[in-house]
C-alpha cells in the first residue's frame, strides 16, 4: 500500500508569485453564492419581504467582507523590506550591536 505524500496545510501552487495566488484565490472561493441568490429572487416569499431586502444586502455585504479581506491578503504578497539605515535610530543601534554590518535590509509583515 503506498503512502500518500500529500500535505493539506501546503499550498498546492508557489505563494511567491502572483499567479500561484491567483490560483489558490480561485481554487479557494466559491462562485456559486450569487447564483444561488438570483435563483432566491424568483420566488414568491423573497417577493412577500421586501422589507427585509437592505438588511439581507448588508448581512451579505458583512459576510462577503468576512471572506475576501483574507482571500485579498493572500492574493498580495504582505512581506515587505527596508534598509536599516532608515529604521529608527534606536532600532538600527540594536540591530547594528548585534548582527553588524551583515544584516542591509530587515523583512517584515505588513499586515492589516
Amino acid at each position: 500500500m503506498a503512502v500518500s505524500t500529500f500535505d493539506i496545510d501546503a499550498p498546492r501552487w508557489d505563494q511567491s508569485t502572483f499567479m500561484g495566488r491567483l490560483k489558490h484565490f480561485f481554487n479557494i472561493t466559491d462562485f456559486i453564492l450569487p447564483i444561488i441568490m438570483q435563483r432566491l429572487e424568483k420566488y414568491k416569499f423573497m417577493q412577500r419581504i421586501t422589507y427585509l431586502h437592505g438588511p439581507i444586502q448588508v448581512m451579505m455585504v458583512g459576510v462577503f467582507l468576512v471572506f475576501m479581506v483574507p482571500a485579498a491578503c493572500s492574493l498580495f504578497p504582505q512581506r515587505c523590506s527596508m534598509a536599516v539605515s532608515k529604521l529608527e535610530p534606536e532600532l538600527r543601534d540594536s540591530i547594528m550591536s548585534r548582527y553588524g554590518e551583515s544584516v542591509q535590509h530587515v523583512y517584515f509583515n505588513k499586515g492589516l
